[in-house]
Parts: structure tokens; C-alpha cells; sequence
């Protein structure tokens, strides 16, 4: 293992470290191992949670709650779902026909749990479980963000449509994952000497090498650069330059970002996953946030375009404004 490998190795030591015991398995586990020696995180693994990214202020800056605790405070399914329907971007109405209704969302009913507590924010460093940002970091990912024509809505043509309509990106986050609408699922492959990563919401799949170095290359992939190597019972993935349009699809990243997630099995049916941002563009700190992952479901397919009358109806519903416009003339 060449050096890279061993400095990171020992940041991933020291950021264990810091967590804490709630990161690793249960003393008495011992996860699978596969054909070829190395541990078996393989499955389709389901991230949905009420856990947001960054920390309410109604837990009082308590980073792990009991279940009395969680139900008091947090927002039952029922009224997060009549929220999610009445404020979201495609809120279902009169005004907005198509839009989501509660039937397709799927955030989860509960807090992520880890080990016996419910966790009231993914970060978990830095302890006051908030995003590090810079002075101008959040300026600085807007304008990135305006990069990318996720919202032109122009219904000349079908090319005119978002890119999310188009079904060509996903408003998910999957580099790094995190629980959203609904399809929070991934699949993990695992052979000698890749991984794979897939995300089903738009079929983004990221090919991991396994124990080699990052790539000069003279483009920048879609996905990034990944590369990984086990540590233990965890797979440890580490992935950077992404192309131009996915960091600004992204939330939380620049071009500058260094992904560090990490895969431990901690029961037949229970991932915990850890990721790690470090862009100084952005933050000033690296910073850490982990959820769990449960096995047991299928992979629900993605099917964006398939049989999607949306598209015609829109461009049908442009054409006849336009005749009416004309007529009134």
C-alpha cells in the first residue's frame, strides 16, 4: 500500500477516534467476508431519515435523543408529508397540476438510530452538528450552482426543459448519499478490484479502483475520480474531481472537494456510512457526518422517462397557450 493510502489510513484512525464507539460494529458482529478476502458490504441499501444534515435548534444541541424524546419533538410523518405536498417545488394544485403528493414520498417515519439512540443531525463533527462554513462559502456555491440549467423551463422543445424533467440529473444528493423525496436507494457491487456504487435516481454509477492512486487526467469524470482500500471490517472510498456540472449539482461541494465515505457492516442488515468533506473553498474544516443503511428491499427502478406523458402534456399545455394568446390578438 503505497503512502497515500497509509496517511489516510491514519486519518480515518483519527476521526474514529474522535466520533467515537457509535461508528463501528458491535464488538460480538464480525461481517462476511467475500470469495476474495475482504469484508462484504454488498446489498441494496435503503438511506431514508427524518435525520437532517445539520442540527434543529429544538434539540437543544443534543446530538443523540431516546424515543420519547424524538417523538415529542419531532414533526409526526403525516404533517411532514401535508408540509413536503404544500411547499415543495412541484407542490400538487390547481396552479401546478402533476406535482408530488404524499403517496410518492418516502422520507422515513423516525431520527436515524445508532446504537440504541436517535441521532438529531448527520454531522457529527463539528460537534455543534452545523455546516463550517467559510465567510463567502455559501456565495460561492450559489454562483456554481447557477451553472448548471437545472431551472429553465422554457417549453419551446423538450431540450428547453430542466434537466431533472429531461431525467438526465436527479435533485438527490448521491455524492455524498443523503435521504431525500424518495428512492433513497443504492446498490453496492464489490469484485478484487472494483467497486461499484450505484445510485439508482438517474442511474449514476461510480467505479471505484480498489488499492490504486488518483488518475492526472485531462478531463474531469462525471462522478469523479474514486478510488478506495479496506481498512478493517470498513470499505473506504475516496473520491475527487468531479465534473463541472455535477459539483454545481451537488449541495455541498466545489471543484475542489475530497469525498472520504465510509462503508462498515455492522449487522446482516445494517450499514453505517460516514462521510467526510474537505474543500477549503467551502468550509473551514473538514467535517463529518454518518447515518445508517438498512438491506432488505429491492432496487426500486428509476423509471423517469419511460411512458412519460408529463413531457408531451407540457409542450402540448405551452403550444395551446400560445394559440390563445394569438387568438386573443
Amino acid at each position: 500500500m503505497g503512502t497515500h493510502f497509509r496517511i489516510n489510513a491514519l486519518a480515518s484512525l483519527m476521526i474514529a477516534v474522535f466520533v467515537g464507539p457509535h461508528a463501528f460494529a458491535a464488538e460480538d458482529y464480525r461481517p462476511p467476508q467475500t470469495d476474495f478476502g475482504v469484508p462484504d458490504v454488498q446489498g441494496v441499501w435503503n438511506y431514508k431519515t427524518r435525520t437532517t444534515l445539520q442540527r434543529a435548534e429544538v434539540y437543544e444541541g443534543e446530538l443523540e435523543v431516546d424515543e420519547e424524546t424524538m417523538l415529542a419533538k419531532m414533526i409526526s410523518t403525516p404533517d411532514y408529508l401535508a408540509f413536503l405536498e404544500a411547499t415543495g417545488a412541484e407542490a400538487p394544485g390547481p396552479e401546478n397540476v402533476g406535482g408530488y403528493n404524499g403517496f410518492w414520498i418516502t422520507p422515513g417515519d423516525a431520527l436515524a438510530q445508532m446504537n440504541g439512540k436517535y441521532r438529531t443531525s448527520l454531522i457529527v463533527d463539528p460537534p455543534d452538528g452545523q455546516i463550517p462554513w467559510r465567510e463567502e462559502g455559501q456565495a460561492v456555491r450559489r454562483s456554481q450552482q447557477d451553472e448548471l440549467p437545472m431551472g429553465m423551463a422554457e417549453s419551446d422543445g423538450p431540450e428547453g426543459r430542466t434537466l431533472s424533467d429531461r431525467c438526465l440529473i436527479s435533485f438527490a444528493s448521491t455524492a455524498p448519499f443523503m435521504s431525500s423525496l424518495y428512492n433513497n436507494h443504492m446498490q453496492i457491487v464489490q469484485g478484487p478490484t472494483h467497486v461499484v456504487l450505484l445510485a439508482e435516481m438517474v442511474h449514476n454509477a461510480r467505479i471505484v479502483r480498489i488499492d490504486q492512486e488518483f488518475k492526472e487526467l485531462p478531463f474531469d469524470k462525471w462522478l469523479g475520480d474514486s478510488i478506495g482500500y479496506y481498512e478493517g471490517d470498513t470499505l473506504i472510498v475516496q473520491t475527487k474531481n468531479f465534473n463541472g456540472w455535477q459539483v454545481a449539482k451537488e449541495r455541498l461541494m466545489s471543484s475542489n472537494i475530497l469525498l472520504t465515505e465510509r462503508f462498515t457492516r455492522v449487522a446482516d442488515d445494517k450499514l453505517h456510512y460516514t462521510f467526510t468533506i474537505d474543500d477549503p473553498e467551502l468550509y473551514t474544516q473538514p467535517w463529518t457526518a454518518e447515518m445508517p443503511m438498512y438491506t432488505g428491499e429491492n432496487l426500486y427502478e428509476y423509471a423517469c422517462h419511460e411512458g412519460n406523458y408529463a413531457m408531451r402534456a407540457i409542450l402540448a399545455g405551452e403550444r395551446r397557450h400560445e394559440a390563445d394568446a394569438r387568438n386573443a390578438q
